[in-house]
């Protein structure tokens, strides 16, 4: 099915399964002349990626979506200002459903290797609006575009991961339909490893930064041999130059992530040993 029967088909059934939300009144995709964007409100979104490449050999095995939103003058706000516009329930549900079918649309027009993985965020209130068998309407969604769950990265806050037991029953259900589920920024000194592997999540994701800040050493040396006993992955993003890098390659990183990532020279190339 041509990409345009694809998005006319989405901004249909998306309104269909939200008919509570008004802001669905307000919010649809649009491709024209090979260009995807939508319109949230007074918002105008393009969608981004960001190369997530494999630290032992360069590799690119996913991609971390980003979403550019300017306001109806052009300009630049954050992302996170769309959800001004959710006040209910029905609106966050139907937003974040709606950001997460934009960038797997985006995803499939890039022409990536079929291997390729999409890595996308959760909102917490997205979370605590549904009361269960989460993912199974975004699954849904996927199969229309010839996704599968085991295609996606689902991120999140591993904070609220650790503390609320909504977001642990969240987690298991998004396990349960082949999901695989990435915990981000946990605390350094509080990280329940044990709850993290029996939820099913596979990677931890931190920013460079937050490693490099850390100013106990032991502190840091225990939280990476407990993640990496815990047969957790450590993920880095924020990647901006060789320095960082290198810090993530000595942190023994299975992923790292960055802009720096888009100019394929700049990908770290250490052979397998």
């Amino acid at each position: 099915m041509p990409l345009t029967q694809v998005v006319d088909y989405l901004n249909e059934r998306l309104h269909q399964l939200h008919p509570a939300a008004g802001l669905r009144k307000q919010a649809g995709f649009r491709y024209r002349n090979g260009v995807l964007t939508a319109g949230v409100a007074s918002f105008r979104l393009r969608p981004d990626q960001v190369p997530v490449v494999r630290a032992i050999d360069g590799e690119r095995v996913a991609y971390s979506a980003r979403c550019i939103v300017e306001t109806g003058r052009g300009h630049p706000v954050q992302a996170e200002a769309l959800y001004v516009q959710a006040w209910d329930p029905e609106d966050v549900v139907f937003l974040d459903r709606f950001l997460r079918v934009f960038h797997a649309l985006h995803h499939l027009g890039c022409g990536h290797d079929p291997g390729a993985s999409l890595a996308l965020d959760v909102h917490l209130r997205h979370v605590s609006a549904v009361p269960e068998q989460h993912g199974q309407v975004f699954e849904d969604l996927l199969a229309r575009l010839g996704l599968i769950p085991s295609q996606i990265l689902l991120r999140l806050d591993g904070r609220a991961l650790q503390r609320d037991p909504h977001v642990q029953d969240a987690a298991r259900s998004f396990a349960r339909r082949g999901y695989r589920l990435v915990a981000t920024r946990p605390d350094f000194g509080a990280t329940d490893w044990d709850l993290l592997h029996r939820i099913g999540v596979r990677w931890v994701l931190q920013d460079v930064a937050a490693l490099r800040c850390l100013r106990d050493q032991d502190v840091l040396n225990d939280w990476l041999a407990r993640t990496e006993a815990h047969g957790l992955g450590i993920w880095l993003d924020k990647i901006a130059h060789p320095g960082d890098l290198a810090e993530a390659t000595a942190s023994g990183s299975e992923l790292v992530e960055g802009d720096w990532f888009r100019d394929r020279v700049s990908m770290p190339t250490r052979a397998v040993s």
